[in-house]
C-alpha cells in the first residue's frame, strides 16, 4: 500500500523539484513478512509475571510475533480470541521455522490459550480466513520459578532425621532381615553343592 502511494505521487513530487529527498526517504522493498517483537511488562491487576496485549485486525497474511530472552523457568501463558464471538482466528506458535508450528489452533468464536515453557524464544502468527477480523493476543510471561532443592550432602553433625545418631529400630529390623536371607540363600545352595 506504501508503495502505491509512493509511485502514484512520484510525478507531483518531481514537478515540484523533491525527488531527492522523497527517493531517500522512501522504504526499502519488502525483504519478508514483518516481524514485532513483544516485550512483556508488568500489568495492573496482574499479580505475578509480566504480559503484553495486541489489538489487531487479521487476514490471511499473518501476523508475526517475537518474543525473546526467556529462560525455561519462565511459565509462559499465550491466549487468542475474536473481538465479535463468532469470527474465527487462527494462530500458530513456532520454535524456528515459521512453518513447522509447535502448537496450532482455532478461537472458533471462543479463547484459545496454551499454555508452556521454552528457552529462548518463540514466534507466534496469527491469520483470519476473513479479512478484518477484529483479534486481541495475551503473552504472559510468569517470574522465574527458582525450586528450592536441600542439598544432597551434608555434614554427619547437621543430618537430621531416621538414621542420624544411630538409626532407628525399623532400618535395624530390615537389615538383620536381609542378613538372614542371605544366609538362608547360600546354606541352600551350599546344601544342594554337597549333595
Amino acid at each position: 500500500m506504501t508503495r502505491v502511494l509512493l509511485s502514484s505521487a512520484l510525478p507531483c513530487l518531481l514537478v515540484m523539484g523533491l525527488a531527492g529527498p522523497a527517493v531517500a526517504q522512501a522504504p526499502a522493498p519488502d525483504a519478508g513478512p514483518r516481524i514485532i517483537r513483544l516485550e512483556p511488562k508488568p500489568m495492573e491487576g496482574l499479580d505475578r509475571g509480566k504480559a503484553v496485549v495486541v489489538k489487531g485486525k487479521a487476514g490471511p497474511e499473518a501476523h508475526r510475533f517475537l518474543v525473546d530472552g526467556l529462560s525455561f523457568m519462565n511459565p509462559v501463558g499465550v491466549a487468542l480470541r475474536p473481538v465479535d464471538k463468532g469470527n474465527r482466528v487462527e494462530l500458530a506458535i513456532t520454535k524456528y521455522a515459521w512453518n513447522s508450528p509447535l502448537r496450532q489452533g482455532d478461537t472458533d468464536g471462543d479463547i484459545l490459550r496454551y499454555g508452556f515453557r521454552t528457552e529462548g524464544e518463540f514466534q507466534i502468527s496469527v491469520t483470519a480466513p476473513e479479512p478484518g477480523t477484529d483479534y486481541r493476543l495475551m503473552v504472559w510471561v510468569g517470574d522465574e520459578t527458582k525450586p528450592d532443592f536441600a542439598p544432597v550432602v551434608v555434614k554427619a553433625s547437621e543430618f537430621e532425621g531416621e538414621g542420624g545418631g544411630g538409626g532407628s529400630l525399623v532400618l535395624w529390623v530390615i537389615a538383620g532381615a536381609l542378613v538372614l536371607l542371605v544366609g538362608l540363600v547360600a546354606f541352600i545352595a551350599f546344601r544342594r553343592k554337597s549333595s
